[in-house]
């Protein structure tokens, strides 16, 4: 009997310890910062992936969110002066990696090259990949680059025009005012369907009142693919990237987070 009892209680410590391995640690003093991020795009020479040499530690807080799954096995992570988008390689994120928490990046050992017009890092992609940057492979992996803190404080996407857009908002959150649908490529117009019938899924193509457009991209898997489009005048918030539309021309895009990036304006 004693034997079983000792039996259960070891197997209950097995499970309780990889239970709080499987969470990250929390650190109220993080690393200090020795550089910003936007000093880290600054380095970013040609289109190709480079290992980060030196030890670069940055700070800042999560933007981004996995919640709806728009986001996938990734963060956005900006300091203020940019922002940084990390190859994670684990999901979900929400829970540890919420949206307005201030995290360190130890970046030494990493690869850093531009996607989609942000910054990313992670390990070196394979070389039958169409990317430069791959994800980190494990927890563990996630560990060493990622510290997390306790201070939460979620940020406020900022106001822009389409027009005042520049390659140095990619990966940043901003707000866009007075937008409209023109385009979708979630409808079949042989079929007869028109915006009426457009999903969020896909490619949709906005214009404001000055006759600027911008592209917004939404993947399947995301909890609010399915759901219309609105017709009436929008305000749309979400991570600034430059891609081609529809495998067409490049332009700016937006990536929306969740559903409620999108409101009535």
């Amino acid at each position: 009997m004693v034997r079983r009892i000792v039996y259960i209680v070891l197997c209950f410590m097995l499970v309780s310890c990889y239970n709080v391995a499987d969470k990250p640690c929390i650190y109220p003093e993080l690393p200090a910062p020795n550089t910003t991020i936007a000093t880290l795009k600054s380095r970013i020479v040609g289109t190709h992936a480079h290992v980060i040499e030196d030890d670069v530690v940055v700070v800042g807080r999560v933007i981004s969110s996995d919640a709806e799954e728009n986001y996938y096995r990734s963060m956005v992570v900006d300091d203020g002066t940019a922002a940084v988008e990390v190859m994670m390689g684990i999901s979900p994120l929400a829970a540890n990696y919420h949206e307005g928490l201030v995290v360190a990046l130890r970046l030494k050992g990493c690869y850093v090259a531009y996607q989609r017009g942000v910054a990313v890092v992670g390990t070196k992609a394979p070389d039958y990949e169409s990317y430069e940057v791959g994800y980190l492979a494990s927890r563990e992996a996630v560990d060493r680059v990622v510290v997390r803190g306790s201070d939460v404080e979620v940020q406020s996407p900022r106001r822009v025009a389409i027009a005042e857009l520049t390659k140095g908002d990619c990966g940043r959150l901003v707000r866009i005012d007075g937008l409209h649908v023109v385009a979708s490529t979630s409808i079949d117009t042989l079929a007869g369907e028109t915006l009426y019938d457009a999903r969020w899924r896909g490619y949709a193509l906005f214009k404001d009142v000055a006759g600027d457009s911008i592209a917004l991209y939404t993947r399947d898997y995301a909890r609010f693919a399915e759901e219309s489009i609105p017709l009436d005048e929008v305000s749309l918030s979400g991570i600034v990237e430059w891609g081609k539309y529809d495998g067409g021309a490049e332009c700016y895009q937006l990536k929306m987070r969740y559903a409620k990036d999108c409101t009535r304006y």
